[in-house]
């Protein structure tokens, strides 16, 4: 291996530390794979000289056969590290087809040989400046030091009385002392020199849609994907928030201020980039930047083959967890390098089912599917095109373009195939939850898979979401509540994981707290028709109607919306008004679907209970999300002590 030995050197503005095994930029540490490290350490200690290939290999992997392609790897990370031009070298040199050369100029720190010499210098130090005339110790530390300048070897040193002012007595003590003063010159040397700051107090980061360097080549699956890879595999950190793709974007504007959308997204920092196709060739460029200040934290240029993605991604998760200055799990080491196939055209494929899936249209949708479709016959064994296809599938249903009996089945299907494939994908299982839940009406398995996913990735806001709904459901109120805050916490923007918070407490009948959530909510949209839905029942259920029935106004239509301010009308004693309402949604079934689930609160509100129980049988029929609250829903108390409601209550397996 590499020699043994502390030591400390200094090249440009970097620093190397073989005894910590770091390298520094300034004050800012850059992480290096171990390997790595020693790739790099082995070419300074034979700085200016030729060192091939196979002395490299033959040293840095004694034990292990490996080709010369791992050692081709840690020079590019080396490289990518000290931001070097492989054509234009300022650090290593490459020999063709012989070995590298390392040709800045170099400087190797002296270090003192012992902890006891250390202490014996210290000792001697503290004895010598008080015998000193200068008024303060620092400034005798300083009259000290003017006698061994710190950068000067022992037989440089010279004592002139003149200069220092020092009396004949000080001159005599300072030359009994003069070989103590040079050692302690070169520690206090070594401790100004090598002092680090605190390291970058980073707890969360946004990783923006990635920008084109070509405009007219712009490929936007190409740079909102890279983006969403980067978050799938930096939300691994354990450390660090990760703010989820759906926050990040809308940003995907030419001329986006990254400063400013870290804060408006309340982040530490960002990460922004951009990439372009040229023929062959993946061209990327990023940067880590503080928000608070608006500094550079890392930056790296790639030129690689379109082949190479995955070795970018992966060098620009490791150089930001550097930056980052975290300290990794083996485990999150290695999800930082994760691949989920080796096929580049399966991963194209994939990013682009996933752009069509976020757009959230029909016609997107049915894209999407293809997309991953022809990403699995590339790679049949692509757990993420699988989980892919399991979302747009969900989707449809959830959007009523195709009936749920037909979307939620091929959904479980395809996540299935997903886990059986790769057991930790973490978003696998929250989705696969989410299904259990609202469809198959499990709660057991569905709870277990929202466990696993937190476990495998606690960055991951929807599943904290989904599982809070599930605690709701279930009448734990607080545990829902924590859930929904965690999911604030990781997303705070997000008006979904917002007006979660009002509802769960909603649900657990805490109504107070279910509009000031709701209001905090509407602080970002005014308009967002759930938070005012959540908002008007939580005052109905006061008996505030008035206030109720104002919030339901001021929802936007829709037949969920109109139906809940029948209910306020009816309990309200605004009967006409009621049925009004109801009369208008009877007549635009015949255009569309109409859930019936909030057609029951109405008729619930109305005490018509023949035709609420109706109504929830059909919404049992249509595998209604709703029916997942009956349990706990206020709104159908009145309905508690009919035998159909304890029979149906059994039918959704809420009850024991």
């Amino acid at each position: 291996m590499v020699p043994a030995g502390k030591r400390i050197y200094r090249f440009a503005d970097f620093t190397l530390d073989t005894s910590e095994h770091r390298l520094l930029r300034g004050s800012r540490e850059i992480y290096l794979p171990p390997k790595t490290f020693e790739t790099l350490l082995y070419l300074i200690d034979r700085h200016g000289h030729l060192v091939k290939k196979n002395e490299l290999l033959d040293t840095l992997w004694a034990d292990t056969f490996v080709t010369a392609n791992a050692l081709t790897r840690c020079i590019k990370e080396v490289r990518e590290a000290l931001e070097d031009d492989a054509h234009q070298p300022r650090y290593i040199k490459t020999i063709h087809s012989v070995g590298y050369k390392f040709i800045a100029d170099v400087e190797e720190i002296p270090q003192p040989s012992s902890q006891e010499e250390l202490k014996s210098l210290a000792a001697t130090k503290l004895a010598v400046t008080e015998q000193l005339e200068g008024e303060t110790p620092q400034e005798n530390l300083e009259l000290a030091e003017r006698v061994v300048p710190p950068t000067e070897p022992v037989h440089d040193l010279q004592v002139e009385q003149r200069s220092l002012r020092l009396s004949p007595h000080t001159v005599l003590l300072a030359s009994i002392a003069g070989v103590a003063l040079v050692g302690l010159a070169l520690l206090a040397y070594y401790l100004r020199s090598n002092q680090i700051p605190p390291p970058v107090q980073i707890r969360s980061i946004a990783v923006l849609p990635f920008k084109p360097l070509v405009v007219e080549a712009r490929d936007e699956s190409l740079q909102l994907g890279m983006a969403d890879t980067l978050i799938t595999t930096l939300s691994n950190v354990s450390q660090i928030t990760v703010r989820p793709t759906s926050a990040v974007r809308k940003y995907t504007g030419l001329e986006q201020d990254a400063v400013v959308a870290g804060r408006e997204q309340r982040v530490d920092a960002v990460l922004d980039g951009s990439i372009q196709r040229l023929g062959d060739r993946i061209r990327v460029t990023v940067r880590l930047v503080r928000v608070e200040d608006g500094a550079q934290l890392w930056a790296g240029k790639f030129d690689e083959n379109s082949t190479d993605i995955f070795m970018v991604q992966d060098s620009i998760s490791k150089q930001v967890a550097g930056a980052l200055a975290v300290k990794l799990t083996g485990a999150e080491r290695e999800l930082l390098t994760k691949h989920y196939t080796g096929n580049t055209e399966a991963y194209q494929l994939y990013l682009k089912g996933r752009y069509f899936l976020n757009k959230s249209t029909g016609e997107d949708f049915r894209k999407s599917i293809e997309y991953f479709q022809q990403a699995l016959e590339k790679d049949p064994n692509y757990a993420l095109a699988h989980a892919g296809l399991a979302d747009s599938y969900a989707q449809l249903g959830s959007y009523g373009l195709i009936q749920m009996n037909d979307s939620y089945p091929r959904a479980r299907s395809a996540l299935t195939r997903a886990l059986e494939m790769d057991e930790k994908l973490g978003e696998a299982h929250a989705s696969l939850g989410f299904i259990l839940m609202n469809y198959y009406w499990d709660w057991a398995e569905a709870e277990k898979r929202f466990k696993r996913a937190i476990e495998l990735n606690p960055n991951y806001a929807m599943a904290h979401n989904w599982f809070s709904q599930l605690l709701g459901f279930m009448g734990r109120s607080q545990e829902a509540i924590r859930e929904a805050k965690r999911a604030q916490e990781i997303d705070p923007l997000s008006l979904w994981t917002n007006s979660n918070i009002g509802f769960v407490s909603y649900l657990g009948r805490q109504y107070d707290e279910a509009i000031l959530a709701s209001q905090r909510t509407l602080e970002l949209d005014p308009d967002f028709a759930v938070a005012h839905m959540i908002t008007g029942l939580s005052y109905v259920q006061k008996k505030m109607y008035d206030e109720g029935i104002s919030e339901l106004q001021r929802a936007k239509a829709n037949p969920d919306s109109r139906a809940l301010l029948a209910y306020a009308y009816a309990v309200a004693g605004k009967r006409s008004e009621a049925l009004k309402i109801l009369d208008e949604l009877d007549q635009l079934t015949k255009e569309k679907y109409v859930s019936p689930f909030p057609i029951a609160v109405a008729y619930t509100g109305l005490g018509e209970n023949d035709r609420a129980f109706e109504a929830l049988e059909k919404a049992y029929a249509d595998r209604s999300w709703g029916m997942g609250m009956l349990a706990v829903n206020s709104v159908f108390d009145p309905l508690r002590s009919d035998p159909r409601f304890s029979a149906l209550l059994r039918r959704v397996n809420l009850t024991a």
